[in-house]
């Protein structure tokens, strides 16, 4: 008998997964719906920018501490109190609306809070999964969280767009608010193995995630992981997200709608590849396969830049999608498998720093040579063959990544 069906027959991963999809198509109708909110009812397009970054700030800023908590308590109950604060914040949304007191100033502290609450959900989340699924099945496991979370970016807008068509925003919030609500309860419903942390007398969350620190960077194959990450993200995410509409603009038909296919490739191109990680999940040279992975990315992202025609274009951008997928998953299942289990959730948590942390560099450089009047028929091709380059010289110079299963 196959390992899917196992997996599927695990109760609390089909919690955590029924959880996962309806959580994700709340949070993508909710998102959605806000900024609507902020550009069309408020119209203060020029202060979405503001919304965006005060949720980003804390989600960075409080990674670490996230992570802690993550080794010290039990992840569901960690993922039980985000998810159920969510849900308060929502039906406070509706009440705010009700009352015409929902203003650009109101919807930044949500989104703060947010932001806040996302870095705790996620090093728990991260860390629940090998605690509730056997290690053969990690990676199968981490390849369906991955899908099912492209599904809801995809037909999460989708179905919000339906949804601001015929409904008021306060039936739209308190809908959203009720699926998470559905969200939590399956979450509450998790029986997570209870395993006792030992921890040093008097020890405090700082220096627990000092050790942590220095645990990961000991650790070849998670220091391998987070200089990977870290160089990959910084060389990546700029160009791809400040690239693609420029590209649009100037090398396609610079319609809105070309915008959207190539953003919607991307998805299912992610999508494509987690179907793919389920039903053959690599066991060998993961690591290897990751800098493979991500050296092409780098090509494709190139190629992209030059690219005229719009059916080259979504082609691809959906094997970057793909890729992305292809690198993101063994990643998880590497981490999950080479930390221990009393500090995997920091070792998740600044994994996600060392890549997360540097996405605002990475739009800055790219803003700063926009700026110095250079097009991004240069800059595409530059990080992207840098990042290609520096993924085989570290492949080259590290032992671990060209042995380790």
């Amino acid at each position: 008998m196959s390992a899917t069906p196992a997996l599927f027959r695990n109760r609390n991963f089909i919690l955590l997964w029924l959880a996962s999809i309806v959580g994700n198509f709340a949070l993508a109708v909710a998102m959605l719906a806000e900024t609507w909110f902020v550009v069309k009812t408020l119209g203060a397009k020029e202060q979405l920018g503001i919304v965006m970054i005060a949720g980003s700030v804390p989600r960075i800023a409080l990674m670490a501490v996230g992570g802690v908590l993550a080794d010290r308590m039990r992840r569901s109950r960690i993922i039980l109190v985000s998810l159920g604060s969510r849900v308060l914040m929502l039906f406070a949304l509706v009440g705010l609306l009700a009352i015409g007191q929902l203003d650009i100033w109101a919807l930044t502290v949500f989104a703060f809070l947010y932001g806040a609450l996302d870095a705790f959900f996620w090093p728990a989340r991260d860390a629940l999964i090998p605690a509730i699924v056997p290690e053969r099945d990690l990676t199968r496991a981490n390849s369906v969280m991955l899908t099912t979370n492209q599904v809801g970016l995809v037909f999460g807008p989708v179905l919000g767009g339906i949804l601001l068509a015929t409904l008021s925003y306060e039936v739209i919030f308190g809908l959203t608010g009720v699926m998470l609500a559905l969200a939590t309860a399956c979450i509450g419903f998790i029986n997570e193995p209870f395993v006792a942390k030992i921890r040093q007398h008097g020890s405090t969350m700082l220096s627990e995630l000092k050790e942590g620190v220095q645990y990961a960077i000991k650790t070849p194959v998670l220091r391998a992981l987070m200089l990977v990450y870290a160089a990959a993200n910084l060389l990546f995410m700029g160009p791809l997200a400040l690239g693609i509409p420029i590209i649009v603009t100037e090398n396609l038909n610079g319609e809105p709608a070309t915008l959207s296919y190539l953003q919607s490739a991307f998805a299912a191109g992610m999508v494509i590849g987690g179907i793919l990680l389920t039903m053959y999940p690599p066991s060998k040279k993961r690591l290897l396969m990751i800098t493979v992975i991500i050296a092409l990315e780098g090509v494709l992202l190139a190629m992209l830049a030059h690219t005229h025609w719009v059916w080259i274009a979504i082609a691809i951008q959906a094997l970057i999608g793909l890729g992305v997928a292809g690198n993101n998953v063994p990643m998880m299942s590497l981490i999950q498998q080479y930390s221990d289990k009393d500090k995997i959730g920091r070792v998740m948590s600044l994994n996600s720093m060392a890549s997360m942390g540097l996405t605002p560099l990475s739009y800055a450089m790219v803003t700063g040579l926009l700026s110095l009047h250079l097009s991004m028929g240069w800059i595409m091709p530059i990080f992207g063959l840098t990042m290609a380059a520096l993924m085989v010289l570290m492949t080259l110079q590290m032992t671990v990544i060209r042995e380790v299963d």
